[in-house]
C-alpha cells in the first residue's frame, strides 16, 4: 500500500488527499510481518535503483568488488558492504551521491556538524517531505488528538542550517492545511517562546512545545517562575536529539501540570535520515515495566540499565542490527544503503516482547511494530545539550605541553543529571605521578576545555551561548592509576556509562 502511495504522491500537493484513516487502521490491525515484508521489498528496490542511478554508490560497489546483480534476496542484501561517513560520505563529491548526480533536483538542504566542526550537507526531495508529514500526522493525531483540538505548535528547535527546525516546521506546515493547527517558529529563543505562550494561550485549546528536552525543561521552569499556569492549557511536548530517564519525564509532566505520559514523548532522528523511530504509549509502559524488573531487562536487553526504547516502521526505515550497531537503508536526497551511524542498539521483534512482558503493559490499539533499544553512540560520543562531544575534542584541549607536565593525558567522561534534572558533563582526568590534586588546577582545566570546545565544536558553541554556565564541564582530578577510572592494566575507556 505504502509504495503505491509514494509512486502517486511525490508531489506535496498529494499529501492533503492522503487517507490517514486507512493508514491508522493498518497500523492498528496489521501484524509486524506485513511491515517487515514491505520494508524488505523497499530496501531491495532502493538498492537496485541506487546501484544504477547514483554514481558514487556505483563506484563504491566497484571499489569493494561487489557485483550488484548478485543481490536478489534480502539475505543477499545483508552481504552488501556497509557505508558510513568515512568510507562513503567523505569520499565523494556531494552531487555524485545524489540521484543521477543532480544536486539541483533537491528542494531543501540541511547541515550537520562532524568531529572537526566541518559541515556535512544533506539534500532533501519531495518524497521525504511527504513521508515526514505523514509520520508527524499519525503521531500528532495519536498523542495530541490534533483532529479534536485547536493547536498552537511552537517549534523551539534551532531555525538555522541545522536540520531539526526545518524538518519539524515543514511537515507541520503541511498538517496545518488539514487541521486547525497554527505554527510559530520561535527557534531556540526562550524569551520568544514564553512571549508566545503568554500572549496566545487563550486562543488555543492546546499548546505543543517542540524542541530539545533540556530546552523545553528550561521553558517550563522559567515560565512557572514568571507566573505561567501551564495547566490552563493542554500541554504537549515532542523531543528529539537526546534521551532521558523516566524520572526526568515524570518531572517534566508534573511541571507542565500533565499526567498523561504520552504527552511528553521523544523521537529518534538524524540529519541524514530525519525521523527514524519514536516513543509510543506501549514503549513507555514497557520501559517503566523493565525498570521495575531488572532481571527481565537483563534477559531481554542484555543489561539491567534500561536504554531508550522506541518503535519504528520497517516499511519507512529498513533497519538491521550488526555487532550491536544499527544499520539503516533509507530513500533520501542522498539515498543511503546499509548506512552505519555508529549508534549502538538492539532490534526487538514485537512478538518476542509481547510474549515476555506482562499483559497489563499492552493496550487494545497498540501498533504491532518492532522495538528499537537505543543504547548510545558506539563511536565514542556523548550528546550534551544536543551537541556531540567527541573524545578528540577533549584530547585537543588537554594536549598542550604545559598541561602534560601535570596530567597523563588520560581521561574519562560521562553525562549525568543533577537533582533539578539539569544535565552535566563530567570529565575525569588522571594526574601524573607525584602531582597533588588542586581545585585551582581543576578550575584551570575547566576553562581550557570550555574554551576549546567552543572553538572547535559549533554545536557546543551554540549551546553554551544559550545555556551559559550550565554547559561548563565538571572536572574531577584523580591520582595516578586510581582504581576507579585509571586502574593499571585496563584499556582506557573514554566514556563511562
Amino acid at each position: 500500500m505504502l509504495s503505491k502511495v509514494y509512486e502517486k504522491s511525490f508531489a506535496l500537493t498529494g499529501f492533503k488527499k492522503f487517507d490517514i484513516g486507512k493508514f491508522e487502521s493498518n497500523l492498528n490491525r496489521k501484524k509486524e510481518s506485513y511491515w517487515k515484508n514491505s520494508g524488505q521489498k523497499n530496501a531491495l528496490n532502493l538498492f537496485k535503483q541506487a546501484a544504477a542511478k547514483v554514481p558514487a554508490y556505483r563506484d563504491f560497489l566497484k571499489k569493494n568488488r561487489f557485483d550488484p546483480s548478485k543481490v536478489k534476496t534480502i539475505n543477499d542484501f545483508a552481504q552488501l558492504p556497509e557505508t558510513n561517513k568515512d568510507n562513503y560520505i567523505a569520499n565523494y563529491p556531494l552531487s555524485m551521491k545524489c540521484w543521477k548526480a543532480d544536486l539541483n533536483a533537491s528542494k531543501w538542504m540541511a547541515s550537520s556538524s562532524g568531529t572537526t566542526g566541518n559541515p556535512n550537507y544533506w539534500p532533501r526531495q519531495e518524497a521525504q517531505e511527504f513521508e515526514a508529514a505523514m509520520v508527524h500526522e499519525i503521531l500528532l493525531r495519536r498523542y495530541f488528538e490534533i483532529q479534536n483540538n485547536t493547536t498552537l505548535a511552537i517549534v523551539g528547535f534551532p531555525m538555522g542550517v541545522y536540520v531539526s527546525g526545518m524538518a519539524t516546521s515543514l511537515p507541520l506546515f503541511l498538517l496545518s492545511h488539514k487541521y486547525r493547527l497554527t505554527i510559530l517558529t520561535a527557534g531556540n529563543n526562550k524569551l520568544e517562546v514564553l512571549k508566545a505562550v503568554k500572549n496566545l494561550n487563550k486562543n488555543f485549546q492546546q499548546i505543543l512545545l517542540v524542541g530539545h528536552p533540556f530546552f523545553i525543561k528550561d521553558i517550563l521552569e522559567t515560565g512557572t517562575a514568571e507566573g505561567i499556569n501551564w495547566s490552563k492549557n493542554k500541554i504537549g511536548m515532542m523531543f528529539c536529539s537526546e534521551g532521558f530517564t523516566e524520572d526526568w519525564r515524570s518531572y517534566i509532566l508534573k511541571t507542565a501540570g500533565m499526567n498523561n505520559e504520552a504527552r511528553a514523548y521523544s523521537t529518534y532522528g538524524s540529519s541524514e535520515m530525519l525521523l527514524m523511530a519514536y516513543e509510543t504509549p506501549q514503549s513507555i509502559r514497557i520501559r517503566k515495566f523493565l525498570e521495575k524488573n531488572r532481571s527481565l531487562s537483563e534477559a531481554i536487553l542484555g543489561s539491567s540499565q534500561v536504554p531508550n526504547l522506541f518503535q519504528y516502521n520497517p516499511a519507512l526505515r529498513y533497519i538491521e542490527q550488526s555487532n550491536q550497531e544499527l544499520i539503516f537503508t533509507v530513500n533520501a536526497g542522498l539515498p543511503l544503503i546499509r548506512f552505519n551511524l555508529h549508534d549502538r542498539g538492539k532490534i526487538l521483534p514485537y512478538e518476542s516482547i509481547h510474549n515476555l512482558i506482562d499483559k497489563a503493559s499492552w493496550g487494545d490499539s497498540d501498533w504491532k511494530l518492532p522495538f528499537l533499544a537505543l543504547e548510545g553512540r558506539s563511536d565514542y560520543t556523548i550528546i550534551f545539550y544536543a551537541a556531540n562531544i567527541y573524545p578528540q575534542h577533549i584530547h585537543a584541549a588537554l594536549s598542550h605541553k604545559d598541561l602534560l607536565k601535570k596530567i597523563t593525558g588520560k581521561f574519562s567522561m560521562r553525562k549525568g543529571y543533577r537533582k533539578n534534572m539539569d544535565e552535566y558533563l563530567e570529565i575525569n582526568i588522571e594526574l601524573r605521578q607525584k602531582i597533588s590534586m588542586s581545585q585551582k588546577f581543576a578550575k584551570q582545566l575547566q576553562k581550557i576545555i570550555f574554551k576549546k570546545l567552543k572553538l572547535i565544536n559549533s554545536e557546543f558553541l551554540d549551546a553554551s551561548g544559550r545555556f551559559g554556565t550550565k554547559t561548563l564541564p565538571l572536572v574531577k582530578l584523580w591520582r595516578y592509576q586510581h582504581e576507579k577510572y585509571f586502574k593499571l592494566g585496563l584499556k582506557p575507556k573514554y566514556i563511562q556509562e
